[in-house]
């Protein structure tokens, strides 16, 4: 069956519950019975316990000796370590009892976990056992470990009851949970599926686990968080894409393509042509013995890729006998392996049919090889092989005891070595001094193993270790030599080891300390081996911290990311003739900062044989997802070939068509791509254009990269800082914006002096470019699927988000602002750039300058584009430009209005994209396929958000921006006059400063007496200065009654008709319910004033639990009597008020009335709401300490208990939790509430101490040497 989303959601459902199950048991046993307390840390003594039997007493001090093992190396501490036990035990039990499942299906064993307790195989054994094993579940527990027992001879690593990670089992309540689940009917079909064991070691560490590693540092910071985060199972698609193209075109091409593989590889791309060809060079006169052919999978998980190659190797041994038949004993080259003494096949087995039954166990210990840093991943790997080889068998009807015993394979878990100093000692003492210091040595050089996995060079490093131990200084000793060298004492070790851990019964850690030894020889064992295919889906991102400069040195093409770094590394292990297929980012084939990783590795030396564009979606993970197959020498083709499906949802079948039909191009041709990007998409128009056209840098028009600023510090959106701040502190911010060419309204600012320390000085500060800053010109972001680029007027610091390019404001620069938001070029950018559009893929792209006629057509275009989008935004009170308040007209006339600026513009857009088609020579077909590919393109909206294609989206937002212009009124922020002056006209030139006042913002200083709070005759309307009014009907500063003052001032007799539309589209009953209830008013307000993932509503209700009682706080008019105002002038008096009442009503006694006693219930109860809310004024007002520049967030995060919104609630509640953490310490608030933490930072933070105007108590640490090193490829630009 298939694996869609629904199959895989049902069986990661399964892994989560039976997860929990099963952990919550292991660590109630480990509590309970063992004196070990996973989420406290702590172990008690062995002797301690008193009331647990003999078993169970060998069960705690090995399980005490395993966490001494896990803790030795310092990394882990007692709570990790007992962590990994639980963990680890969890997923055996898991594992075990999903192997009998999935054997079961298979017709491999007898039923024993399918049906649980009423299995056949138990029912079997339990009438011959009778009574002797007690209940039931003590009978079933000791079958099961019958079965563990007999399967550990093929499969030591999982079924092994003694092995570290299985010395724990579920007692009967939990097991018959885990039954339970394991049969249930909704994933009964999976069992029978060879990907089911995949999934199950993806799903059992969840996305939360993943995202809150990713939460806590950018760069795994252990082997396990490397392994978890990249634990994504392959689609058996792309397995089988891979696996063709390499280890069948290997085969293919040793048999001059007579092979079944041609018909049975479906991916196999072959030219029509090709066995012709290959039939022309003559028939090969010897055929590579399937002994000697080696398939790595260097990050093996769950042996997906091994697990289709057994196909193929199996098909491979068939033919090769053939072969042998044909051709005669020795036909078959085994000189690949000349220490192996392989006999001809014929002289080995007595007929074929002897030679196919042993065909299952040549494959698992001659021909596939994998590696893991996760032991876990060893475990499903090799139940995987064994159960696909059991297949084979049970498919030829070979019985059971006919079947050959499996040796031990190749699957290796890059595990720790051994850290116990003691141990080392002991074991060394045993040894020939020379051999002691090379296994030393050796322990050395396998440290960064459990990150690095086959990364590790360690067959390059052993020759010098040899050298050092055996000759001393010396050079002498020859490659042979040395190889021999090794060889010897590589032996020696070997048999000690195991020597060691045999003598070692009476100390389980001396066991595990033998055993991860003996892992690590086997790996280096490994790496000296050389592979004739690799196949991987390797970890993705960045290196692990502790092995950064490990891979720095050893990986000069790595640039930060992992999965260079594993390409890197397969060209080493590689044979001549060999080759790769790997699953890769896409972002590694196009990035510019990947360049020299793609010209070295697989263009230059025409390595490169064929791409797959696979797209979004492919793995479980948020990558866009390409495949590669490259080769050691001995390309197949002479060229590369490209197929893509990005854009099909039926992949597997798209695949499959696409390869019959792939694009072909030459290594020099994609060498000469932008950035040698490798995409094989890039139309005939763009060729031309790179080649005849100079770049927008070479005509003048030049982005730049702007500073790194920390968000949090610095950066604010305009409406949380004081106008006047813009004159010398504040400077406005591009940092990118949602999708809309042309115009965009300009929200963001960042504070540049006077606040924590200024941004030039702090530390997190990186300066870029610091002299195109400030500048007008063109501005774009960084991120989005689809360029869109902007005027930029001066006066504003860019941003590594948001890049500009200062240029002089002409005609040119309309006719270039027109072309970049065209079609032609935001499609063409995307064939070699992803979704972050760095300054130089733009800057590279061709410029064409058209003739005089498209020319002035463009940049008119251009110009009424801005000009309709500039005036619709201008009724956006978030829009600096605001000046039109859309309640100044009639909805049904502004929603026509706005409809018609979207129509306009729309149909603006369709025309310039033509022009530009036409300017740069699109024929049919591209013109074709770039328009019908762009379907996904955002609309242009005129106010972002608000949809123009139906009048609901507009309607809504009138009434929203309607009910949000009055209130601002009310407070003073909005001059309520521009309502009536909407009409005025405005420049509309791009290039001017932004005015630090919004033109609607009431001018205080020339309208208003703000001394006395009066306002003059001729304004018309009640502010409210001390920005602070409640809700409540009747009362002077009722909120309510203030708004439909305002209303009635713009819309005089028809106010009435105006507020109820309004409060229709608001789906209101009135405006009271509106501004009253959460998810009214203030959510709507909280949504409009919020912008790349910084909130920042100035509108505040706070108000009592049940919400009642509510106080509006104008954010612009906080201080730190705010809270004391709130007191003061509205609760106390409103308290009096209450009390009376109650004080009433209680006096009446008897002679209350039922609705009296109703009335008096309810009165008490606002009462006590009413108490609680002043008290919690009263309690914050003295430290409460508000200070604009800390911007809406910090200063209302004191306030989270009042707020009843639950989401901004839990925003504020986490920013309160990092202030009390110390997270802002930056902030003036912080200092308030904690000025002797703040202070104590001071003295070792430089930028702390200044930020709060302390530098004197700043301790200047002494200078330390620096640490040389070479320059890490950050990935950057961009």
């Amino acid at each position: 069956m298939a694996f869609d989303q629904a199959t895989r959601n049902r069986l990661q459902r399964f892994v989560n519950d039976a997860r929990r199950v099963l952990e919550e048991e292991f660590t109630r046993q480990l509590q309970n019975d063992y004196g070990m307390d996973p989420n406290a840390g702590t172990v008690a003594e062995l002797a301690s316990l008193r009331h647990i039997n003999d078993a169970q007493r060998e069960s705690a001090r090995i399980l005490r000796d395993t966490l001494a093992h896990y803790t030795a190396s310092g990394d882990m501490d007692a709570k990790q370590g007992l962590d990994r036990i639980v963990r680890e035990q969890a997923f055996t039990v898991l594992n075990r009892m999903a192997a009998l499942r999935m054997a079961e299906s298979r017709g491999l064993l007898v039923e024993s976990v399918g049906n649980g307790f009423q299995a056949k195989g138990f029912q079997l054994y339990a009438r011959l056992a009778g009574t002797g094993l007690g209940e039931t579940g003590d009978a079933y527990r000791t079958y099961l470990f019958s079965v563990f027992d007999e399967l550990s001879q093929d499969l030591p690593g999982l079924f092994d009851r003694y092995s570290p990670q299985g010395r724990l089992f579920p007692r009967e309540a939990a097991l018959l949970q885990v039954l339970n689940l394991i049969n249930d009917a909704e994933i009964a079909p999976l069992w029978s599926e060879d990907e089911t064991i995949g999934w199950i070691y993806q799903y059992f560490n969840s996305k939360e686990e993943r995202k809150a590693m990713r939460d806590a540092s950018q760069a795994p910071r252990n082997s396990r968080e490397l392994a978890v985060r990249n634990q994504f199972f392959t689609p058996r698609y792309v397995v089988e894409f891979l696996v063709d193209n390499t280890l069948g075109r290997l085969w293919f091409n040793a048999t001059g393509g007579n092979t079944y593989l041609r018909e049975r590889c479906q991916y196999l791309l072959v030219k029509p042509d090709e066995t012709a060809t290959l039939q022309k060079q003559g028939a090969a006169t010897k055929l590579r013995d399937p002994r000697t052919l080696k398939l790595l999978d260097p990050a093996c998980g769950s042996m997906h890729f091994g697990l289709y190659a057994f196909d193929l190797f199996a098909e491979i041994y068939r033919e090769a006998w053939a072969w042998e038949l044909q051709h005669g004993p020795g036909s078959l080259d085994v000189s690949t392996q000349p220490q192996a003494a392989l006999k001809p096949l014929s002289q080995t087995y007595e007929d074929e049919a002897a030679f196919l039954r042993d065909v299952p166990r040549l494959i698992i210990e001659h021909n596939i090889y994998g590696v893991d840093i996760d032991p876990r991943a060893a475990q499903i790997a090799s139940l995987a092989l064994w159960l696909r080889a059991q297949r084979a068998w049970h498919d030829e009807g070979v019985k059971a005891k006919e079947r050959p015993m499996i040796g031990r394979g190749h699957v290796v878990a890059a595990i720790a070595p051994p850290a116990e100093r003691e141990l080392r000692q002991q074991f060394a003492a045993s040894l020939d001094q020379r051999d002691a210091e090379l296994f030393e040595k050796t322990l050395q050089l396998l440290r960064g193993l459990p990150e690095l996995g086959v990364l590790l060079q360690a067959e390059r490093e052993l020759p010098h270790l040899i050298r050092q131990v055996y000759v001393g200084k010396g050079t002498g000793l020859f490659a042979q030599q040395e190889q021999e060298s090794w060889q010897q004492a590589g032996v020696r070790l070997h048999v000690a080891l195991t020597e060691f851990a045999q003598a070692a019964k009476s100390n389980y850690q001396g066991r595990l300390f033998a055993q991860d030894a003996l892992q690590g020889l086997r790996l280096i064992d490994l790496c000296r081996e050389v592979f004739d295919v690799v196949v991987m889906n390797p970890p993705f991102g960045e290196i692990s911290v502790r092995t950064a400069d490990y891979v720095d040195r050893a990986f000069p093409y790595h640039s930060n990311n992992l999965i260079c770094a594993f390409v890197e590394r397969t060209a080493q292990l590689l044979a001549t003739g060999g080759r790769c297929g790997s699953v890769i980012d896409r972002t590694v084939l196009i990035k510019n900062s990947y360049q020299n990783f793609r010209t070295d590795l697989l263009l230059r030396n025409q390595a490169l044989e064929i791409v797959g564009e696979l797209g979004w979606g492919v793995l479980d993970a948020n990558v866009e997802v390409s495949s590669v197959v490259f080769s050691q020498g001995n390309q197949s083709f002479g060229l590369a070939f490209g197929v893509d499906i990005t854009k099909e949802t039926d992949k597997p079948g798209a695949l499959l068509t696409a390869i019959r039909q792939p694009v072909e191009l030459s290594h020099e041709a994609l060498l000469e791509q932008p950035f040698s990007a490798i995409n094989f998409q890039l139309p005939d128009f763009l060729r031309i254009a790179l080649k005849e056209g100079k770049s927008l840098s070479g005509n003048g028009v030049t982005f730049y990269n702007g500073h790194t600023i920390k968000s949090d510090v610095f950066k604010r959106l305009f409406w949380e800082v004081e106008p006047n701040a813009f004159v010398h502190r504040v400077k406005r911010m591009w940092n990118g914006s949602e999708y809309s060419p042309f115009y965009v309204p300009f929200q963001e600012c960042v504070i540049t002096e006077g606040y924590a320390g200024d941004l030039v000085n702090h530390p997190s500060t990186i300066l870029r470019s610091p002299t195109r800053h400030l500048q007008a010109g063109l501005c774009f972001g960084k991120r989005g699927e689809y360029l869109d680029v902007q005027p930029l007027p001066p006066g504003f610091i860019l941003t590594n988000e948001g890049f500009g390019a200062p240029i002089e404001p002409n005609d040119t620069t309309w006719y270039v602002l027109g072309l970049v938001n065209s079609l032609v070029i935001q499609s063409g950018i995307n064939f070699y750039c992803g979704q972050h559009k760095g300054v130089g893929y733009v800057n590279a792209f061709p410029l064409i300058l058209a003739d005089d006629t498209a020319r002035t057509r463009l940049v008119d275009i251009s110009r009424k584009i801005y000009a309709e989008m500039r005036l619709a935004s201008e009724g956006l009170e978030t829009d600096p430009f605001f000046c039109r308040p859309p309640i100044a007209i009639q909805r049904a006339e502004w929603v026509a209005n706005y409809l018609r600026v979207g129509e306009k513009v729309g149909r603006l857009i369709n025309e310039l994209d033509e022009l530009a088609a036409s300017i740069y020579k699109l024929n049919h077909e591209e013109k074709n396929d770039i328009f019908s590919a762009a379907s996904n393109r955002p609309s242009v909206l005129p106010i972002l958000g608000v949809d123009w294609k139906s009048t609901s989206s507009p309607s809504q937002f009138w009434a929203h921006s309607a009910v949000s212009f009055l209130v601002g009124c009310i407070y003073g922020r909005w001059d309520i006059r521009c309502a009536s002056n909407a009409d005025a006209e405005m420049n509309f030139n791009p290039w001017l400063p932004i005015p630090e006042h919004q033109p609607a913002s009431l001018k205080i200083a020339s309208d208003v007496n703000t001394a006395s709070g009066n306002v003059p005759e001729r304004y018309q309307l009640k502010v409210d200065w001390q920005g602070v009014l409640v809700d409540e009907v009747g009362h002077d500063m009722d909120i309510v009654g203030r708004v439909e003052q305002a209303l009635r001032i713009i819309w005089g007799s028809k106010a009435d008709d105006t507020e109820a539309e309004i409060c229709s589209l608001l789906e209101k009953t009135r405006l009271r319910n509106y501004l009253a209830q959460p998810n009214g008013f203030f959510a709507d307000h909280l949504y409009r004033y919020s912008k790349s993932r910084r909130q920042a509503p100035i509108y505040w209700p706070i108000s009592t639990n049940s919400g009642s009682y509510t106080l509006w706080i104008y954010y612009h008019s906080l201080s730190n009597q705010t809270l004391y105002t709130a007191f003061n002038d509205f609760i106390e008096p409103k308290l009096k008020q209450v009390g009376g009442d109650v004080t009433a009503l209680r006096n009446k006694g008897s002679a209350r009335t039922r609705d009296d006693e109703k009335q008096f219930e309810a009165l008490q109860a606002f009462e006590l709401e009413l108490i609680e809310l002043r008290d919690t004024l009263l309690k914050l007002a003295p430290t409460y300490k508000p200070n604009h520049d800390d911007g809406v967030q910090i200063s209302a995060a004191p306030l989270w208990p009042l707020f009843r919104h639950k989401p901004w609630q839990k925003v504020l509640k986490d920013t309160w939790a990092k202030l009390e953490k110390g997270d802002y310490d930056w902030a003036h608030l912080a200092m308030s509430y904690w000025p002797e933490r703040v202070r104590e930072k001071c003295r070792s933070d430089k930028s702390l101490a200044i930020a709060h105007g302390l530098e004197d108590l700043y301790i200047e640490p002494e200078a330390k040497p620096k640490k040389v090193r070479g320059k890490k490829n950050a990935g950057g630009d961009e």
